[in-house]
């Protein structure tokens, strides 16, 4: 896992009260250089509330956005939210399908941010995507210089995943593996900001994928029908770090 790679990642206000309403904030780029940011095609954006309930959103693309810490960005994408009831929330942001022709491999890659409503001192969330990352304590309680523990599951079930977490505005101070023959691992948070927490799980297998945009690259258009041999599930955890 190349840290200065482009991802997808979102930030939300990771705790907040009952009832209360803010905008997320779907980024695309390197955080190191935030004139680039352009949001790749999508799938769709939608909310996972504590009960288990998947709520589409509703995502406007803006540019040249504002942002405190960033400055005038490119392309930025913005969902309206609520979180009503006590507890967990997930807000995912879903990429189209990506295609490498130099690799043959489809990957299925979405970034997600837990929002606590209430503070109701719960670690537990489901994002209802396929990679499931989940933290040994409450996302928001992750101090500078602790250690913490997280887990990863494919379909609930234990895979030899690959995992990355770096400070998201620099491209050092990357800490990465695969969990082998255990799904957890364990990430040194030595830095206050946010960090992006990247867990894949490759499956070797034929397939054919049709292509539902046109590639930024030329590598395939719309309605191409391409072969891959790997296909990868790749979630994106955004993970604030406090003082």
């Amino acid at each position: 896992m190349n840290a200065s790679a482009h991802g997808i990642w979102v930030e939300v206000d990771d705790l907040v009260d009952v009832g209360e309403s803010q905008d997320a904030y779907v980024f695309y780029g390197h955080g190191h250089d935030p004139a680039s940011f352009a949001l790749p095609a999508m799938n769709q954006t939608y909310l996972m509330t504590p009960d288990g309930q998947k709520i589409l959103t509703k995502m406007d693309k803006e540019v040249g956005k504002w942002f405190v810490g960033y400055g005038q960005v490119g392309d930025v994408g913005v969902s309206p939210l609520t979180t009503f009831w006590p507890g967990n929330y997930v807000y995912v942001a879903q990429r189209a399908p990506s295609y490498s022709n130099t690799t043959l491999r489809l990957t299925y890659s979405a970034a997600e941010a837990v929002i606590n409503a209430g503070d109701d001192n719960s670690s537990s969330f489901k994002s209802g995507l396929p990679v499931e990352i989940t933290p040994d304590k409450p996302l928001y309680r992750i101090k500078n210089k602790e250690n913490v523990t997280f887990s990863i599951k494919y379909n609930g079930q234990q895979v030899n995943a690959s995992y990355s977490a770096f400070p998201q505005m620099t491209d050092t101070k990357v800490q990465k593996g695969f969990t082998g023959d255990k799904d957890s691992f364990v990430i040194n948070f030595n830095q206050t900001g946010l960090w992006l927490l990247t867990c894949y799980y490759d499956i070797k297998g034929d397939g054919k994928w049709t292509a539902t945009y046109d590639s930024s690259s030329r590598a395939f258009k719309t309605g191409d029908v391409v072969a891959y041999n790997t296909t990868r599930y790749s979630t994106v955890l955004s993970v604030w770090v406090r003082k």
